[in-house]
């Protein structure tokens, strides 16, 4: 490297050498202020070291309880309180912290947050079942898991009390099958509970209602020989095999032979699932008025006859 005028690049670094350790002989550049691997300051116009921070090469270590303050406000900072709780402290404004990359990850614990705002996707990406889930609860009442096994399955479970899970809001929308108490894919419709003759299989409400406007049908026509059709079914008493309750209704497997749209049969083409009581009504109207008709023709003929 060309030096200045008579004076050599190497001869010119010298200079400034003696001249700065004749003007602070007792901060040289070979003895700066502090103790070894400490970072240096100007002090004053002297080298001094910070006692609290450390450079050994390769790292740089921050002595215990000193923060690191950001901001001309010192508004944020950086600590290890190890006088307090034994924590990394990242202490933010009084607008928060934020925290941004393609990819943040904690691996730990997260805890004092409230509330937790998160402006974007939130994914767990350790293991699945219980031994990964999100915890609720002091005492991890109640969870939120992914489980594979069997059936791809989002668990929400809740505890063990009387409160189990409550689900509130304005509106609660399930986009396909729900099955209650019957077990991870078994659910075949809208609501399947078990085949139980308990009140585990049983629905309590007000009132079941139908859609049933007109607007959502067509080729519609009057039934035709309801009380021949009703003189097929046969009503039966019985008991239920798992409770041994006595109960009443039909055998679906024989109302399928006079009625089969209204039942539902099983892969077994020799055994019914279910059946829709409910659809039995219209043919038991139309009875009725097919009876009332030949009451009324046998009255008149009666009248007729003064009897």
């Amino acid at each position: 490297m060309a030096g200045i005028g008579k004076y050599s690049h190497a001869k010119l670094v010298s200079i400034i050498k003696q001249t700065h350790t004749k003007d602070d002989p007792d901060h040289s550049a070979a003895n700066p202020g502090g103790i070894t691997r400490n970072i240096q300051f100007n002090n004053g116009g002297s080298f001094d070291g910070i006692s609290t921070f450390n450079f050994d090469g390769t790292d740089m270590n921050v002595a215990d309880d000193v923060k690191i303050h950001f901001g001309n406000d010192q508004d944020g900072h950086i600590e290890y309180n190890e006088n307090g709780d034994d924590f990394l402290v990242i202490s933010g404004s009084s607008k928060g912290v934020v925290l941004s990359g393609s990819t943040i990850q904690i691996d730990g614990t997260l805890e004092g947050a409230s509330p937790l705002k998160i402006g974007g996707a939130l994914q767990f990406v350790g293991g699945d079942g219980a031994a990964s889930a999100f915890n609720f609860g002091p005492n991890n009442e109640a969870k939120l898991f992914f489980q594979s096994s069997p059936s791809n399955a989002l668990v929400i479970s809740g505890s063990s009390a009387h409160g189990g899970l409550t689900l509130s809001g304005s509106a609660v929308n399930i986009g396909a099958f729900v099955g209650i108490g019957v077990g991870e894919g078994n659910a075949t419709h809208a609501l399947t509970l078990p085949d139980n003759s308990n009140a585990s299989g049983q629905v309590k409400a007000n009132a079941f209602v139908s859609y049933s406007s007109i607007r959502y049908k067509e080729n519609v026509q009057p039934l035709g020989s309801a009380v021949d059709t009703i003189s097929k079914l046969q009503g039966v008493s019985y008991s239920w095999k798992d409770t041994g309750k006595k109960d009443f209704g039909f055998i679906a497997e024989e109302v399928g032979k006079v009625i089969p749209e209204i039942v539902e049969w099983s892969q077994d083409p020799q055994y019914a699932n279910t059946m829709d009581y409910t659809r039995i009504i219209s043919f038991l109207v139309e009875a009725v008025k097919e009876q009332q008709k030949k009451i009324d023709i046998l009255s008149e003929k009666l009248d007729k006859l003064g009897l």
